[in-house]
């Protein structure tokens, strides 16, 4: 009743998170929960795919997503005329006319972006606090627009205090990050540095490889163990064992798990290949540091991820762990920030 009366998807999360009403995934046993230990609230985007989930209705919808083809494991979300609906099938919660008031509000107040803003760290940063991606607003003057980076966790839940802005001026920071890597890659270059640096983490190397592929060899018995609770769960739903919904939350549930599996396992695998290409690093830097202009392909190839943190702290993580390798001084020993 409260999206019927005309309140937005943020309102009402905001009043679900103040009367501490649990989120979905706390009841079915998966919460998401900050470094800090807090437990993620209601947000707009949880409460806009509950209103639109014609389930409430008491129909069963079939086909509501679709891999873009069969090599990719990609999914695209489809148009609901596309979809396969059954009506009729359980209890409905809500009745098909404040159904379809809510669906027409809140076309009412969905805009179209017109505008995508390429910019060459986009991607890259990350907040050091959340986790989450860093993208840009827009702040416009009478003679000029200035970006700044802001994070996604506070720009998606404000009131919940999950996070803070991180606000810092996009090209301070770009130049900030191209000086530093452009530093790196000159100190690289340097021959007996590189020698020392090269000698005193061939052991560290060697070590992490192994560190991924036994991790690797670990998640792949994970995708076994959940293929068989997969096919057990199925079997249970034919003999009747369950309802489609409690059939769905499951199966949703695993097949999610096993999609963060195999995220984990390209990123280890994609690790693993970066060191075994380590004989081109010397190529790449070399290309980065001549180069008058840098291209984003240029700066990706040598930069993981960069974290900001709230107090305005950066750091880079490059691609390649003897990039990683930081010289305290003549003395002293070398540390790794990767």
């Amino acid at each position: 009743m409260m999206a019927r009366n005309g309140m937005t998807p943020t309102e009402i999360g905001k009043i679900l998170t103040d009367e501490k009403v649990l989120v979905p995934s706390e009841i079915v046993g998966n919460g998401h929960v900050r470094k800090d230990g807090i437990k993620r609230g209601w947000n707009r985007n949880t409460v806009k795919r509950i209103l639109q989930n014609v389930t409430y209705l008491g129909w069963v919808s079939n086909g509501n997503v679709k891999k873009i083809n069969y090599k990719s494991k990609k999914i695209m979300t489809m148009p609901m005329e596309e979809r396969t609906i059954v009506k009729g099938k359980h209890t409905p919660l809500i009745d098909e006319e404040t159904f379809n008031i809510v669906q027409d509000m809140i076309k009412s107040r969905t805009s179209t972006r017109v505008k995508s803003y390429d910019w060459l760290l986009k991607g890259l940063i990350t907040c050091k606090e959340c986790g989450k991606k860093l993208s840009i607003v827009p702040q416009k003057h009478p003679n000029k627009t200035t970006f700044y980076v802001r994070c996604n966790t506070y720009a998606c839940n404000t009131h919940l205090h999950l996070c803070t802005p991180h606000s810092n001026n996009l090209e301070k920071l770009t130049n900030y990050v191209l000086e530093q890597v452009k530093a790196r890659c000159k100190e690289f270059l340097d021959e007996t540095k590189y020698m020392k640096v090269a000698n005193s983490s061939k052991d560290t190397i060697l070590k992490d490889r192994l560190n991924f592929k036994n991790e690797i060899l670990v998640l792949e018995k994970k995708l076994k163990d959940i293929d068989k609770i997969i096919d057990k769960l199925y079997e249970d739903k034919c003999k009747g064992l369950f309802q489609d919904e409690d059939f769905t939350r499951l199966y949703s549930k695993q097949t999610e798990t096993r999609k963060d599996i195999n995220d984990r396992i390209k990123c280890l695998q994609k690790q693993i290949e970066n060191e075994d290409s380590s004989v081109d690093i010397n190529k790449l830097v070399k290309d980065f540091v001549e180069l008058k202009e840098i291209t984003r392909t240029m700066l990706v190839s040598l930069v993981d991820r960069i974290e900001v943190s709230e107090d305005k702290e950066i750091t880079i993580y490059y691609k390649f762990n003897i990039l990683n390798m930081r010289k305290l001084n003549d003395e002293e020993e070398l540390i790794n920030v990767g």
